[in-house]
């Protein structure tokens, strides 16, 4: 018998439980709260602004660094919760936070998108040029993916432009072991809500051939990793995990990053994996399922279930607008 309890199927006094069960809300954007940031998920953000006026804390944490996530963040349904920067966390802050906590100074080879060496250079990180390659040249191929001094730090993210001659300097640059080898997002791939869905090629297989040529293994600043985790203990105020909802639509990211931390886990099948999938080991097995975040007040709104007096008018005011 599944530990997964259905919130869709809850009664008055069940919902009134989990409601009162955690004071702070970690939630996934993609797949979650918009399909490949491109379109809403109908009803889940409205489902966060709900938690948000019941008193929860909101952390939006992503492991998408692209540009095009600055749709999600102009969007109509994100400007609505009104978050703060600090409130908003991604692979990349996770990175600069590291680099300035051991007090990194030197130089980078960064694979990442163009939007992330933006950040990574606005926080003070050097950054080297990108190999430039001639497929007549040989010789001066060779010279430009050979390891570079200058560089101390190896920092591989999600980059679409990412070829040979990046990850050869990468690999060759790693060689030496005072280099420090970072990593964010490792998916191995992405889906696409096509008809039936197609999953394409994502970084993680990439990073791994990085990782298996050089013999070296990454520190890991996306989800799941021990450096997120220390981040949000040290900058998000947070005083017991075991209060915190984490939802989320992926089960190696996700999900065992909600168990690595000991928060409570919400699972919703509108991205990544299945439910089916993530109940198959103890540490991505989910405590609680939706099958979107749209419906987690379902209960109230379909079936008119009673709950605290407080909790019933947020919903209907924000029903009504």
């Amino acid at each position: 018998m599944s530990k997964t309890k259905d919130i869709t199927k809850f009664s008055a006094e069940q919902l009134q439980e989990f409601l009162t069960s955690f004071d702070v809300v970690f939630c996934d954007i993609d797949g979650v709260l918009w399909q490949q940031l491109s379109k809403p998920i109908e009803g889940a953000s409205e489902s966060l602004m709900t938690l948000q006026n019941m008193g929860k804390k909101i952390y939006l944490i992503t492991n998408n660094t692209t540009a095009i996530a600055d749709n999600y963040y102009k969007s109509v349904e994100h400007i609505r919760l009104n978050l703060s920067s600090d409130h908003i966390i991604d692979t990349m802050k996770i990175m600069v936070w590291y680099l300035k906590k051991i007090g990194f100074r030197d130089e980078a080879h960064a694979i990442v998108s163009n939007r992330a060496r933006k950040m990574l250079t606005e926080a003070g990180i050097r950054l080297t040029e990108q190999p430039k390659v001639s497929e007549l040249d040989t010789t001066l191929t060779a010279k430009q993916v050979i390891d570079r001094p200058s560089v101390k730090a190896v920092i591989v993210d999600f980059d679409v432009h990412s070829n040979w001659s990046m990850m050869a300097l990468a690999i060759s640059c790693l060689a030496r072991k005072d280099v420090l080898y970072i990593t964010g997002i490792t998916d191995d791939g992405y889906p696409f809500s096509t008809k039936p869905p197609i999953k394409i090629l994502g970084p993680g297989p990439l990073i791994n051939v990085i990782t298996s040529q050089s013999g070296r293994q990454p520190i890991p600043c996306g989800k799941p990793s021990q450096n997120l985790k220390d981040y949000i203990l040290e900058e998000c105020n947070v005083t017991n995990l075991q209060r915190c909802l984490f939802i989320g639509d992926t089960i190696k990211q996700d999900m065992k990053f909600a168990s690595m931390c000991g928060c409570i886990k919400l699972f919703v099948e509108t991205g990544c994996d299945t439910l089916e999938e993530a109940q198959k080991e103890d540490d991505s097995c989910p405590d609680y399922y939706l099958p979107s975040l749209g419906q987690l007040f379902s209960a109230i709104i379909i079936h008119n279930v009673s709950v605290a007096p407080t909790t019933k008018l947020i919903i209907e005011a924000l029903i009504e607008n």
